[in-house]
């Protein structure tokens, strides 16, 4: 019993245990997921060589492009290969080219020869839009489309060392819509029976509709074939000229795709196989895909939870084995374990279909057993080297004031800082100067010239002096290893309390960007954020850094540097760099810390108070501006009234102010819903239905668009009650906005018309109007405050330019978003988008 409890220490226990959790982690977070991936192509590439009799690839190869020329070709081309392929009765062709746009006139006669033959898939390809990033589903163009037996997605995915090794069978943008290519040409290859994809996704979840990304399940690795001539290829051109009896083509399946690495729009990707170094066209991997479906040879990869769980366990029972075998033993059976882990990897691949990486445990195995035996060896000096380890690790990553300045950069700061006129390391050079001392800076004479000094000047100067002749003492370390050690530590601990008492005093007054400098006016240390405002780096003088910046007064960095160290007190100032960004710069005096001083620069951007200032003072001016005008105006008419120099009757007189106050009163109830709109004060969001909000604008909105004899047009009975998650007070201003814009707007006797629409994104309220339109210039400012319209502002047209910014703000609080719609001269569409994320359910509204 003694000797059991010796094997099952609470020490080996907690050692298994961590290497257990190690093992996992490292699974699970796929640390080693490089060499696993090594690991599973040389395993893929373990296979016997044989041949498939089903598919065939008809391939654009360089053949074919001597023969038509570099890709596209003409769309007749295409047909006449399908015509071939019809004649030969084949069972389905894959066709991997995309035909996107209509181009010529050979569509109608590809689009005819596909719809005779019947049994065409075409590709859908996701492809990124070039101005903006945004992802685009390509399909074929309408008609060979509807020509088309079905369509699948060609898109592989590329693990991180950029090799296709896996395949989503389903996937599309917003939701996996489409299954992959390779799965609808089976589907057609099985005629009457429907195809069903092969297993289920445990993890999948309902889509996303988020256009700006790829929805994708059903991931499996695609089973390579190590023959490179696996299926039998036929050249495109040899096809389409008649030159293949239709005999051997008769109930084979049919790829067709580009081959020829010259191609311009080829499509070809590295493999986990051995291709001579060539990598594959995106056919050949369709075609492998094809086959591994047909054939139920898909590999799967084991659940990352599972496979770390597994390795976790394995790791576990090792290093709770080991204890008990022989030590001479220990080292044959982690290596025994390991290997015949990788073996049951291999059998699981090409037995089971499935891949259960086993490379991290193995590495964990090894590397533990190597831990283990360094802890048997060296326990009695395990804590020694661990502390002298960590001192110095903790040194070595800390900073400290280690550059090294020679004598003339320490003279040169001193003369920046007019302390000294000049110096001279040579005696025949005393007659040059009419005031000079010898001093000695590590043992080398110098003379000095200084300037006139206060006696601030001298006690600074005579400091400075007594700091650059201080030199590091240094001790020689000789003895034995453990001497050796008790020595380094010495001197860890030396630099650790120096360290330790300059960081206390620093964080006392660190804020922002911080920059450190020596008493030669050089960087030693420069924290992340001092980096992203300057380019600063160890060991740079100080005023080339500051340089960078632009003070805002008539001072120079010199001044501001001396003061501090004059008189120890931190100065504070304003600067701007090139690129109009502004900043307050600190300067802070660290004195006597182990007999030396520092600088402390402080940063901190204040470039958005700045500007906030600046659009405060914008926005005053405005609003004094134009509520002042009104209210001018309205003396001014009074004045003339009471003087009886006015020709206005009293009931023009009344017009005229009411119209005056009201546009006062207008700017300020636009400047109270903006401030509404965006404060950030909690608003209640309740269901409010849409269409009764529409009715209310719209009854507001009659009389002023009875005025221009302009028709508001809408049509209720067209739609059905739909609720939002909304505020009914601003939902109605919103639409009332885009109502009394577009009447503004609209020439006289014109329509101003109101859609709903619903799709994937949500609902969609467009107003429509007739007039001029927005160029595109000016629909990028146009929700921005206090803009409006260059023409509009020409031609006198009422506003102050913050009624559509409030429309963006109220959209924002609900959750949604408005864009606009315009070409100059054919009116404009604002559109009001609201995701399904705030519609509501006519049972949640508790309404009947």
């Amino acid at each position: 019993m003694l000797e059991k409890r010796r094997f099952f220490t609470k020490g080996g226990i907690l050692f298994a245990t961590l290497l257990a959790v190690t093992a996992f982690f490292l699974s699970y977070f796929k640390v080693f997921q490089p060499v696993e991936l090594l690991a599973y192509d040389r395993m893929l590439r373990l296979q016997s060589t044989n041949y498939s009799d089903d598919v065939v690839i008809v391939a654009m190869d360089e053949k074919s492009l001597q023969e038509y020329g570099p890709l596209p070709w003409p769309r007749d081309i295409h047909a006449k290969a399908i015509q071939q392929l019809t004649k030969a009765d084949v069972r389905a062709i894959g066709y991997d080219v995309l035909f996107n746009k209509e181009k010529d006139e050979g569509d109608a006669v590809l689009t005819k020869a596909v719809a005779e033959n019947g049994r065409v898939v075409f590709p859908v390809v996701i492809d990124e839009l070039k101005q903006d990033g945004q992802l685009i589903e390509l399909q074929p163009y309408p008609q060979l489309y509807q020509a088309s037996k079905e369509l699948g997605m060609v898109h592989f995915e590329l693990d991180s060392d950029n090799i296709a090794r896996g395949v989503y069978l389903k996937s599309g943008l917003g939701e996996p819509y489409w299954r992959t290519f390779a799965a609808e040409v089976l589907d057609v290859a099985n005629g009457e029976e429907t195809f069903e994809l092969p297993f289920d996704d445990p993890k999948e979840r309902a889509p996303s509709f988020n256009l700006t990304k790829i929805e994708k399940t059903h991931y499996a690795l695609i089973p390579y074939k190590k023959n490179k001539d696996y299926f039998s290829k036929i050249s495109f051109t040899d096809l389409a000229e008649g030159k293949i009896e239709p005999s051997l083509l008769n109930g084979r399946v049919i790829f067709v795709g580009v081959t020829a690495t010259a191609a311009r729009n080829a499509d070809f990707l590295p493999v986990p196989v051995n291709r001579d170094g060539q990598i594959m066209s995106g056919v050949e991997i369709n075609a492998t895909l094809y086959e591994g479906l047909s054939q139920g040879e898909l590999i799967r990869p084991i659940d990352t939870l599972l496979a770390s769980i597994i390795s976790g366990i394995l790791v576990f029972f090792l290093f709770m084995l080991i204890p008990r075998s022989m030590p001479r033993h220990n080292v044959y059976l982690v290596f025994l374990l390991a290997f015949t882990l990788i073996f049951v990897s291999w059998v699981m691949l090409h037995g089971a279909g499935r891949w259960l990486p086993m490379v991290t445990p193995g590495i964990v195995m090894v590397a533990g057993y190597f831990l283990w035996v360094w802890r048997a060896v060296v326990t009695n000096m395990a804590f020694f080297r661990r502390t002298v380890k960590r001192l110095q690790l903790e040194v070595s990553n800390s900073f400290e004031p280690d550059v090294k300045s020679t004598f003339e950069q320490h003279f040169q700061f001193w003369k920046r800082l007019k302390l000294i006129r000049g110096w001279s390391n040579n005696e025949r050079d005393i007659v040059d100067f009419e005031r000079s001392i010898p001093v000695e800076v590590n043992n080398k004479p110098w003379l000095v010239e200084l300037d006139s000094h206060t006696e601030e000047e001298k006690r600074l100067f005579y400091k400075l002096y007594e700091q650059s002749t201080l030199t590091e003492e240094t001790e020689d370390i000789q003895g034995s290893v453990i001497e050796d050690k008790v020595a380094q530590v010495k001197k860890a601990i030396a630099k650790v309390n120096f360290l330790r008492r300059f960081v206390e005093k620093t964080m006392d007054r660190m804020s922002d960007g911080i920059v450190l400098l020596d008493m030669a006016g050089r960087v030693f240390y420069a924290n992340l954020e001092a980096k992203k405002y300057l380019d600063v780096k160890d060991g740079d003088d100080v005023f080339r850094v500051l340089d960078q910046l632009s003070l805002q007064s008539s001072t120079e960095w010199a001044d501001e540097i001396k003061q501090v160290m004059l008189t120890g007190i931190g100065r504070e100032v304003q600067a701007i760099n090139r690129f109009k960004n502004y900043y307050k710069v600190g300067f802070s005096l660290l004195d006597n810390i182990e007999g030396q001083d520092f600088i402390i620069i402080n940063l901190a951007d204040i470039t958005s108070v700045k500007r906030e200032q600046q659009r405060q003072l914008e926005m005053i001016d405005f609003i004094s501006h134009d509520l002042r005008s009104p209210m001018t105006s309205v003396l001014a008419l009074l004045g003339q009234y009471r003087s009886k120099t006015s020709r206005l009757t009293i009931e023009e007189l009344n017009a005229e102010v009411e119209r005056l106050t009201q546009s006062s009163l207008s700017l300020a109830e636009h400047f109270l819903m903006l401030s509404r709109a965006e404060s950030g004060i909690e608003m209640p969001l309740y269901p409010v239905e849409l269409l009764n909000s529409i009715d209310n604008a719209l009854a507001v909105a009659r009389p002023i668009a009875m005025e221009k004899a302009i028709r508001l047009k809408f049509a209720f009975s067209d739609y059905e009650d739909t609720w939002l998650e909304a505020n009914e007070d601003l939902l109605e201003r919103v639409i009332l906005n885009l109502l009394t814009n577009a009447i503004k707007y609209s020439p006289d006797e014109s329509t101003v018309e109101l859609s709903l629409e619903e799709d994937e994104s949500g609902v969609r309220l467009k107003v429509c109007d007739q007039g001029e339109g927005i160029d595109e210039e000016q629909m990028e400012t146009i929700f921005k405050p206090f803009s409006r319209i260059r023409r509009h502002e020409i031609a006198k047209i009422k506003g102050i330019g913050l009624g559509l910014r409030f429309v963006k703000a109220a959209m924002e609080r609900f959750g949604g978003e408005v864009s606009v719609q315009s070409k100059v001269g054919h009116g404009s569409c604002f559109i009001l988008t609201f995701p399904h994320s705030v519609v509501v359910d006519d049972e949640m509204t508790g309404i009947s």
